[in-house]
């Protein structure tokens, strides 16, 4: 436990001493900032995403109860600013299930992405970037289109994603169509400390069962079959060359139900992000 904490406290102690912050945060930590890397910068960023979830346990008669677990995703981002307006970004993602067979994290793939914006700040009514992403996962190639859009006034900033997914499944070559859009709002109450709220939606443009109304093959642990929908708090924490970033989030769809054994996607959902410029 005290070395799960110690980042985060390094982090919060940095943000209390250090002068204003010159890292490229994300106050709100599901959306993508408009803003990108200066030319010739290189940042790094570590994401955890924590989602406890309700699995089956066996008993020794043989018959299954439903016990709490937890899914792990971290993902490692390197960022370089080409331009001042064009960056580059290389993932590494790691996860571990929720389930008595997948304690273990294991790497699941790479990616590579471009992130561009058309203006500077406040130049255009709305602030417009585009973002393409290509990974290379274990069992699947997946492409993913974003539409950033941003508009600030003074300490309040208002964001959003238009983002879609096309994953491809080539051992049994099944195709999926995801949209993942975001909304986030934060307000700066001091250069080193911003706090907001934030919605984000993931679900299928199509079908998720095949013409025998079974479940496909291919549904992993962060493929939905259904809608999903989260709202929550957001805080950031930064200093000269690194911030904190974290979201609390709560499932809207389903909000009196009880959790589901086998649901991926839990009741609650937590996401940090750790980022530091090199």
């Amino acid at each position: 436990m005290k070395s799960l904490l110690f980042v985060p406290t390094l982090v919060c102690l940095a943000a209390l001493t250090a002068p204003a912050a010159l890292a490229n945060p994300h106050p709100n930590p599901f959306s993508y900032p408009y803003e990108t890397l200066p030319a010739g910068k290189f940042e790094a960023e570590q994401y955890v995403d924590f989602v406890p979830l309700k699995v089956a346990r066996e008993l020794v008669d043989g018959t299954q109860e439903g016990v709490y677990g937890t899914r792990y995703v971290l993902q490692t981002e390197l960022e370089y600013g080409i331009t001042d307006r064009l960056e580059f970004g290389w993932y590494f993602q790691f996860q571990q299930g929720a389930t008595a067979d997948t304690p273990f994290m294991r790497f699941t793939g790479v990616k590579q992405r471009l992130r561009y914006r058309f203006a500077e700040a406040g130049e255009w009514p709305i602030d417009v970037g585009v973002y393409l992403e290509l990974a290379e996962n274990h069992d699947e190639i997946e492409l993913e289109e974003k539409i950033l859009l941003a508009k600030r006034f003074g300490a309040l900033n208002f964001v959003a994603n238009l983002w879609i997914e096309q994953e491809y499944y080539w051992q049994v070559k099944d195709t999926k169509y995801i949209y993942n859009p975001t909304v986030g709002v934060s307000y700066e109450l001091s250069p080193r400390f911003v706090i907001g709220a934030e919605y984000w939606a993931r679900g299928r443009f199509d079908d998720p069962t095949p013409d025998n109304g079974t479940a496909s093959q291919t549904d992993v642990s962060d493929t939905p079959r259904s809608g999903h929908h989260y709202l929550g708090p957001t805080a950031l924490l930064q200093s000269g060359q690194v911030f904190l970033s974290i979201g609390v989030y709560a499932k809207l769809d389903g909000l009196g139900d009880a959790q589901q054994i086998g649901d991926s996607y839990g009741k609650f959902w937590v996401r940090t992000i750790v980022g530091l410029e090199l």
